[in-house]
């Protein structure tokens, strides 16, 4: 795993940040007020802001008092994206358990906050850390993140999900090459991917069946499509011309938002004539059992121009309430997110082998 390298910082907060950073609406007064009340300093409440802050950049301040403004400036984690692999080869639990706790006492050495349980068979690693963009304002440079790495048993080996990210990937991608060197055997890995497939409309097939045909649910809206298009490479009769010329307008990525989207013209021209795929696309589903809840989900493949990286996320569910669904969209619960991710992990597979042997085919080799 790749060494993290922070600093040392390029910024330092002056009194100028400090200033800056109290005067923004982020920052309540309640936090200014401690800040002073650290310094036995009585503040009035109708004393202006501006003020406060004026005051208050003139002092000397600790680390203490910067941990407080940043707390308050800094951004807020979203939910990233699900992706998952099957893995073969795996030994028993007490291996990977044996592997987990030895990369979790790495982590640890370098800062973050490890937590790890098991359920049975499975095991779940909450990895909390924190990233550093010096593109930011100073207080807003130190991210905290958290994600999970989760060792899910199957019937012929595990299913490993993970948080996608590359911080994340790379725990993953450690402590299977820990688990690959004490068994002394290589891992089989299996990833939803068309790099072999580059069939344009196949890959916009991959997306139109995933949501249409996703076990359990009904597709009850199409909301976000991104389709792409690689720009041509040059040819070499192209290169050798030293004619002025401009080069070629090309629209590399097409996105469309709205109701009912892959129903557009403009979409299914771009997809039939343009040779554009699919790359990403967000629907709304209607579970078949249960109380009828509605499920916006969005899949995408990271890598646009191979198709690889693929990830999923349910964005939320609309409840159905008092006979209808609600038009109020409320976070999943971990139960829910569960069982969409197998459901969408299955189905992509599948996917992904019927599509293989549908390019293979010689009918489809022109497509």
């Amino acid at each position: 795993m790749k060494k993290r390298i922070h600093g040392p910082s390029l910024y330092y907060a002056t009194d100028k940040n400090i200033f800056d950073a109290l005067t923004q609406h982020k920052v309540d007064t309640a936090t200014v007020m401690k800040l002073f009340q650290r310094r036995n300093i009585i503040v009035g409440k109708k004393t202006p802001r501006e003020d406060l802050a004026k005051y208050f950049s003139r002092l000397t301040h600790d680390y203490y008092d910067h941990k407080d403004v940043a707390a308050r400036l800094g951004i807020a984690p979203r939910r990233e994206r699900i992706t998952s692999m099957d893995v073969t080869g795996l030994g028993d639990i007490a291996e990977l358990q044996s592997a987990v706790e030895q990369l979790k006492q790495e982590l640890e050495a370098a800062g973050d906050v490890i937590q790890v349980s098991r359920d049975g068979n499975s095991l779940t690693m909450h990895v909390q850390y924190s990233t550093v963009d010096y593109k930011r304002s100073e207080f807003t440079q130190v991210q905290v993140r958290d994600g999970t790495v989760e060792f899910l048993k199957a019937a012929d080996g595990y299913i490993i999900r993970n948080t996608q990210n590359e911080y994340l990937n790379d725990v993953r991608e450690t402590l299977l090459g820990k688990i690959e060197k004490a068994a002394e055997a290589p891992l089989t890995k299996v990833v939803v991917s068309l790099f072999d497939v580059p069939s344009p409309k196949l890959r916009s097939k991959f997306f139109h069946e995933l949501m249409t045909n996703l076990p359990g649910y009904v597709r009850r809206d199409v909301t976000d499509v991104y389709v792409y298009k690689a720009k041509p490479e040059p040819s070499d009769e192209e290169s050798d011309d030293n004619s002025p010329s401009d080069p070629d307008t090309h629209v590399e990525r097409v996105f469309l938002r709205g109701n009912g989207v892959t129903r557009s013209q403009l979409l299914n021209e771009l997809l039939d004539e343009e040779d554009y795929y699919i790359i990403k696309i967000g629907w709304t589903a209607t579970e078949t059992m249960g109380l009828g809840n509605v499920y916006d989900i969005e899949a995408v493949f990271a890598d646009h121009k191979d198709c690889i990286g693929f990830s999923f996320i349910l964005n939320g569910v609309f409840p159905v309430e008092d006979g209808k669904v609600s038009s109020r969209r409320r976070p999943p619960f971990k139960s829910e997110i569960d069982t969409v991710s197998r459901v969408i992990e299955a189905k992509s597979r599948e996917l992904v082998l019927k599509l293989r042997a549908e390019f293979a085919s010689p009918s489809a080799g022109a497509a």
